[in-house]
């Protein structure tokens, strides 16, 4: 069912009703009446008001948030953050409501969904390619507003400040970097204005003066005290002053303060702020960087899981360290191995090529499936103290301490035989590659992060 939203009812085109059931409304309490479940909402008109009016409150609403919202006519106005863009003809429609309802079903529903948390990645993970952008709002405090995150969280908490929690925990990951802006340290109002002050005194009243300094006698002072009929003559020595730079120069003290008399060539700067009217000096302000955001692969997982879960949650002794970690600890192994040589390691890298295409073939929940098979078997073949780490959604690295030439051809067969049962039992065309490297195989002058870009050249 398409649900059409216009402040006076239009006729649907029949290329629309012939694949839909259309129902129509006029303002969102209409459909607050009824709270029926629609393919998609839609909005008829060109009057910006309206439409931002009616989508605002889907994206506020706790059913409604996430549904596909398609405007007639897309117009400059418009919040398009908060819209899925302009109504595709009816067969494409069909297509994007197909692929919308194959991700909701993928979706774990679970009490992260009730929160704004939960509804923000809910609405990411129905939308692959969303980027939350900023827009500029001169009326905005800060200048800049994320109105998707305003909307989701109704409000209740400042939008940069949710970035921040959100790019702590890993949801979201920054893109694009759009702007740096300074803030007060106050209020954190972008809305600033900057005065040059005298030095001495504080004071704004501060004029431009010429100067001159005479050659004979020291005497610095205002241009105007020099002039006496038309020429230049020292006020304390009465030298007339022909030619600049053998009988005078100009200082660069060039700034007179009417309040003190001090006489500057700059200014002290103090910053005004416009919201809350604190001063503050320019170095006390606080950069805010203006970025674009995307869903993170640790937000995908909470999607599809309901919970933090990645590849690491089969394992029962080890989780996936972070990738710092994981480098520090690879260094430190290639370093006891160059100073003692009855130490050993080896490096295993897992590469699976095609996990993008299989995402579009079978669907995210099948994906997922298979590689959280593909964990449960790979905590069997690993040990307590062997070290694992992702670098990409599609790479992951095992460090396995003691293990030589000879254990590494072990452990390279037994994982290919433990994947080859995997994709006879999944029937699934997932391509994996792999690379591997002992601890006698290194160059002397290799780090870690050197190996790890070797070995990554060698399966891309």
């Amino acid at each position: 069912m398409l649900i059409f939203f216009s402040p006076n009812k239009t006729d649907v085109s029949s290329s629309y009703t012939e694949l839909f059931r259309i129902q129509h409304c006029g303002d969102f309490s209409d459909w607050e009446k009824s709270k029926t479940i629609p393919s998609a909402f839609v909005i008829d008109s060109k009057d910006a008001l309206y439409v931002n009016t009616i989508v605002n409150k889907i994206r506020r609403d706790h059913l409604a948030f996430g549904f596909l919202c398609f405007v007639t006519e897309v117009q400059p106005s418009f919040d398009t953050q908060l819209l899925d863009g302009q109504l595709p003809e009816p067969s494409i429609l069909k297509k994007r409501i197909n692929d919308f309802e194959d991700l909701s079903e993928s979706f774990k529903n679970s009490e992260t969904y009730i929160t704004p948390q939960g509804r923000l990645i809910k609405y990411l993970w129905l939308r692959p390619e969303f980027v939350i952008q900023p827009q500029k709002d001169w009326q905005h405090s800060r200048y800049y507003r994320y109105s998707l995150l305003d909307a989701l969280s109704e409000d209740t908490v400042d939008s940069f400040v949710w970035l921040r929690k959100l790019a702590v925990a890993k949801i979201l990951e920054p893109i694009t970097l759009l702007d740096r802006q300074r803030e007060c340290s106050h209020c954190r109002s972008s809305h600033l204005s900057f005065v040059d002050t005298c030095p001495n005194c504080s004071g704004i009243d501060i004029h431009l003066k010429p100067s001159l300094h005479c050659f004979t006698c020291g005497c610095v002072d205002a241009q105007d005290k020099f002039m006496h009929t038309g020429s230049l003559i020292c006020p304390k020595c009465n030298t007339h002053l022909r030619h600049i730079g053998s009988d005078y120069d100009r200082p660069l003290e060039n700034y007179q303060c009417q309040s003190c008399s001090h006489a500057f060539s700059e200014g002290e700067v103090l910053v005004r702020c416009a919201m809350c009217e604190k001063s503050t000096n320019p170095d006390e302000l606080v950069i805010n960087e203006i970025q674009n955001w995307r869903l993170s692969d640790r937000g995908r997982v909470i999607a599809f899981r309901g919970e933090v879960f990645d590849l690491s949650s089969g394992f029962d002794q080890l989780d996936f360290i972070s990738k710092e970690l994981f480098v520090h600890d690879l260094d430190w192994m290639i370093v006891l191995t160059h100073r003692y040589k009855n130490i050993s390691f080896s490096l295993f890298g897992i590469y699976f090529a095609n996990l993008n295409e299989l995402v579009d073939e079978i669907g995210h929940t099948r994906v997922l499936q298979v590689l959280e098979s593909f964990a449960q078997r790979l905590r069997n073949l690993l040990r307590t103290p062997d070290l694992s780490a992702r670098t990409a959604e599609n790479m992951l690295w095992l460090l396995l301490p003691n293990t030589d030439k000879q254990g590494l051809a072990g452990f390279h067969k037994r994982i290919e035989s433990s994947m080859g049962q995997l994709l006879q039992e999944s029937d699934q065309k997932l391509i994996f590659r792999f690379c591997s490297t002992s601890s006698d195989q290194l160059s002397d002058k290799e780090s870690a992060e050197l190996l790890i870009a070797r070995l990554s050249g060698e399966l891309l």
